[in-house]
């Protein structure tokens, strides 16, 4: 059985699991390219913080005026804002580091959505279609065939098996891209506390 046939086979309710596995491929390349575009370097770091400790916080702003990543706009704030105190710098970092955040997170709630609806739509598509072939079934006078029976059952159940090919996919992903999520956050802070020290035993240099 090709594609085009399982859906039609599968009844109305394909066309939006359809629509779900559209959108959760969509929102996964687009989330995937965004994760690998905005990187931050071990290399970029490790310069960042020498041109710091050499006094040059115009030539480390220079190194991250063309980054994307969340760290290059942490450790961009925290330049830009030397003159502050520790305290009022780590509240930097806190901030613009929840602002960053969010931007890698934009979507990943859709992709949890679907992987939550989907089994739900496919178990709805099913129960439809169960209770159609049952009706098709009553209204048959006489003996009535059970490969007729079988085969609405089999026909209604390609939804639920359609719900979970869209579900369990979706949910992996959201839980790949939280782990990494959780990974930045853990990284942030720990890097962003570098900076802030770094900042203030190098500050009369600054």
């Amino acid at each position: 059985m090709d594609v085009a046939m399982f859906i039609q086979k599968g009844g109305f309710m394909m066309y939006p699991l359809v629509l779900c596995s559209v959108i959760l491929m969509t929102v996964f390349f687009e989330r995937f390219w965004y994760f690998i575009s905005h990187r931050f370097s071990k290399e970029a770091y490790a310069s960042v913080k020498n041109s710091i400790e050499q006094g040059h916080a115009d030539k480390a702003l220079e190194r991250l005026s063309s980054g994307r990543s969340a760290l290059e706009n942490v450790f961009r704030e925290v330049i830009e804002n030397r003159s502050c105190s520790r305290h009022e710098l780590e509240h930097v970092v806190t901030n613009k580091g929840i602002e960053e955040l969010q931007k890698y997170a934009r979507n990943l709630h859709v992709i949890e959505l679907i992987g939550r609806i989907s089994p739900m739509l496919g178990l709805a598509g099913t129960v439809i279609g169960m209770a159609l072939s049952f009706r098709t079934i009553s209204t048959v006078s006489g003996t009535v065939d059970p490969s007729l029976l079988a085969g609405g059952i089999w026909e209604a159940l390609l939804t639920t098996i359609a719900g979970l090919l869209v579900g369990i996919p979706a949910l992996i992903i959201y839980h790949f891209f939280e782990k990494k999520l959780h990974l930045m956050t853990v990284e942030l802070k720990i890097k962003g506390e570098e900076i802030v020290r770094l900042m203030e035993q190098c500050h009369d240099r600054l």
